[in-house]
């Protein structure tokens, strides 16, 4: 069983702040249990560092938006982005492309049209997001969301990992190369190495190769010509 001040105590070492046989103390506790939460919210933004993805889901009321975040319609973490989307009615389940921009959702001329909906919109405003379906899904719809689990953040040094084996040296190693400004010391060579390695580890273990497809409204029907630059 590893814990918080577990893998503190080892990063401590690692960067030459600890020596053998010493506990680290209250405040250097405190300082690097506060670097170990920023760190790993940072690891949280990006998906090749994440190993979950998490479905959220929210009954359709009607209405043009739905907020996500703590507390909100979709009561999860306020999420980074979102990855993907579906609508589900009667048990069959409909793809939403996901739209990156409040530019792009703009250019919608009529926002307020009811039907079924092909896109998903996300607000990332704080402390809560908003999601905007075109076309406005009635009450028979379910809506779904996926998007990025959070790392797991630490309340007290005493709080066991509770994340997959491969996130532990994956912490230890980075948390020493983030620590060793605090002490003004230059992690060595072998520690950088040690980082990178437990880092390509997790990306990997994380990585999933998405099916290449054409965009939809590329080709909808019928063959793509490519003289006339359209769909015959």
């Amino acid at each position: 069983m590893t814990t918080a001040i577990d893998l503190i105590t080892l990063a401590l070492k690692d960067i030459g702040a600890l020596g053998i046989g010493q506990s680290v103390s209250p405040d250097d506790t405190a300082d690097a249990l506060a670097t170990l939460n920023m760190m790993l919210g940072q690891f949280s933004a990006n998906r090749l560092d994440v190993y979950h993805l998490v479905d959220l889901l929210f009954q359709s009321t009607g209405a043009q938006s739905y907020t996500i975040g703590t507390g909100g319609n979709f009561n999860f973490s306020r999420p980074i982005k979102i990855q993907s989307a579906f609508a589900r009615l009667n048990g069959l389940d409909y793809p939403l492309q996901v739209v990156d921009s409040r530019e792009e959702y703009n250019r919608v001329t009529l926002k307020t049209l009811v039907s079924k909906p092909q896109f998903v919109f996300y607000d990332a405003a704080y402390p809560l997001g908003n999601l905007y379906f075109y076309p406005i899904p009635n009450s028979s719809y379910e809506l779904h969301v996926t998007t990025m689990d959070v790392l797991q953040q630490f309340v007290t040094p005493a709080d066991v990992i509770n994340l997959p084996d491969p996130y532990k040296a994956f912490i230890r190693f980075n948390l020493g190369v983030w620590l060793a400004p605090s002490y003004q010391i230059a992690p060595m060579p072998q520690l950088v190495a040690l980082a990178t390695q437990a880092t390509r580890t997790v990306k990997r273990m994380n990585f999933q190769l998405q099916q290449m497809m054409m965009p939809p409204n590329i080709v909808p029907n019928g063959r793509y010509n490519i003289i006339a630059d359209g769909v015959n």
